[in-house]
């Protein structure tokens, strides 16, 4: 039976708010403390899309350096009051780095705001030929990204790339590193945390991607789409909470199963 997608698609999301004004739906949404966005993955992630980008175009790697990161996360923050290459106090983003820690001839800062998603920030910075280059500069060594994000200020995120040549005898910095491309790796359909166990924590990772509160990496939103129509939303969360209550028992669902899942709450 050939099924029209459009239409299907307006019954379930009907159903669903039919479902919602019938019944007292809760999502869990981000709190505090250990829910609070990973910045240290999501600015490692960056660098993965760096290096990534420079393989393609035959270019070297650039190490990742603690250092340098935490540079960078400072820098993000202070965008959040002055959205400028020159800092508060009037100096300029090169000024902060220590030559006896990172003994640099030249250095390079891209700055963007206003996107919560990785690729999209970094799909900022490659329609930008100036912010490009500094990306795929030949010449560059090392590298930090930082990541910050503030509700309440002007444009919400702030994400910052620092890039430093280092002397020709420089042989390696302390603690360079070249990033993981995925550090969360999920083991099936669901799994957000990559333990293998299907749980709590694992919906309110998905609703709080939903809310734009948290970014997940490719292998995570491909596990998220448990509805399999492309895309993470609403239904996908309802997929993972029936499956939690015993209501399916197994993952991802169909979309006959889950019109006979809404079906079977509305009697």
């Amino acid at each position: 039976m050939k099924i029209n997608l459009n239409y299907t698609k307006r019954i379930i999301m009907t159903l669903i708010v039919i479902l919602m004004m019938s019944t007292c739906v809760s999502f869990p949404m981000k709190t505090t403390g250990s829910d609070e966005p990973d910045f240290k993955e999501m600015a490692d992630q960056l660098i993965v899309l760096v290096n990534e980008a420079r393989a393609e175009a035959g270019l070297n790697p650039v190490y990742a350096v603690p250092y340098l990161n935490d540079l960078a996360y400072v820098r993000s923050r202070e965008c959040i009051a002055y959205f400028s290459h020159e800092r508060l106090d009037g100096s300029m983003f090169s000024d902060m780095i220590d030559e006896n820690l990172i003994p640099w001839e030249r250095s390079y800062e891209n700055l963007a705001a206003g996107m919560g998603d990785i690729e999209a920030t970094f799909n900022q910075w490659k329609s930008s030929p100036k912010h490009w280059s500094a990306i795929m500069n030949p010449d560059v060594t090392h590298m930090g990204a930082g990541v910050s994000y503030e509700p309440n200020s002007q444009y919400g995120w702030y994400w910052e790339q620092l890039f430093v040549k280092v002397w020709d005898d420089v042989e390696s910095l302390p603690g360079q590193y070249y990033p993981d491309k995925y550090r969360i790796v999920p083991k099936s359909a669901g799994d957000m945390s990559g333990d293998s166990t299907l749980d709590i924590f694992d919906l309110t990772m998905i609703n709080q991607y939903i809310a734009g509160e948290i970014t997940l990496n490719p292998l995570q939103l491909e596990n998220a789409d448990l509805f399999k129509d492309g895309i993470v939303n609403e239904v996908d969360a309802m997929c993972l909470n029936a499956y939690l209550l015993g209501q399916v028992d197994h993952l991802p669902i169909t979309t006959e199963e889950f019109i006979a899942l809404i079906s079977s709450k509305l009697k």
